[in-house]
């Protein structure tokens, strides 16, 4: 089975668009299929869309605002798929792409697949200052990484639940898609992009704050830093 995991704050309109934009694609596949929305404390009617969509979509809720990261690995403990995809509420990443992800995974050579904005050529409505953003967060965590990757923070993936279950997560914030990359790497998996066009939102206010983030990237890029030097120390032990 194939978990699709949105978490959602105050995105009650975004959700109204599930059922033309994304229930067909996913009754499309031609697989059993689950979809888990996460509601992260929203104050608006997210819960209440969410449960009048029915058939296969669940509810999950938190009774306060944890954060993106937190909201994530509520959908993975509460995923039932052996695959879990991830995307955003709002449709940025839109719901037509699910199939490629699929399709590259099921080449049999990879074990993760990430959606990248950079690889098609970011959107024409896209702002600068995300793309220099991007661009740089990206040139940093490839070294972390120790490999070369394009884009880390999108959240349109496709993983095995095992896989995300057996990595020590902590981000709560934006800064868990690095996180996951960065534990799925250091394990060994291979994770391999595909263009994956990024564009804006319809409805509703975005909710990341670049300030907070970049404190979290900066605190999980130390604790990546720290990981690494610990693991090289016991290689030469």
């Amino acid at each position: 089975m194939l978990s699709i995991i949105f978490p959602a704050y105050n995105e009650a309109e975004s959700l109204k668009r599930l059922p033309g934009e994304a229930l067909p694609v996913f009754e499309s596949l031609g697989r059993p299929y689950e979809v888990v929305i996460v509601d992260d404390g929203s104050k608006d009617d997210t819960a209440a869309v969410a449960e009048s969509l029915g058939g296969k979509v669940r509810l999950v809720k938190h009774e306060r605002n944890k954060g993106l990261g937190a909201a994530l690995r509520t959908g993975f403990e509460a995923a039932r798929g052996e695959f879990v995809i991830t995307m955003d509420s709002d449709l940025t990443f839109a719901p037509s792409l699910v199939p490629a992800l699929l399709e590259r995974f099921e080449r049999g050579d990879c074990d993760a697949v990430s959606g990248s904005p950079k690889l098609a050529g970011f959107a024409a409505d896209i702002p600068q200052y995300r793309i220099f953003i991007s661009k740089a967060a990206s040139m940093v965590y490839s070294q972390l990484l120790g490999q070369s990757v394009t884009s880390v923070s999108p959240i349109f993936r496709l993983y095995r639940r095992k896989d995300l279950m057996a990595l020590p997560l902590q981000a709560t914030g934006f800064d868990i898609n690095a996180e996951i990359l960065f534990f799925l790497i250091q394990q060994g998996k291979h994770v391999v992009e595909i263009p994956a066009p990024l564009t804006q939102r319809l409805h509703g206010e975005s909710k990341l704050d670049y300030k907070k983030e970049m404190r979290h990237h900066l605190r999980l890029m130390k604790r990546m830093a720290l990981w690494r030097l610990g693991s090289l120390r016991k290689a030469m032990a």
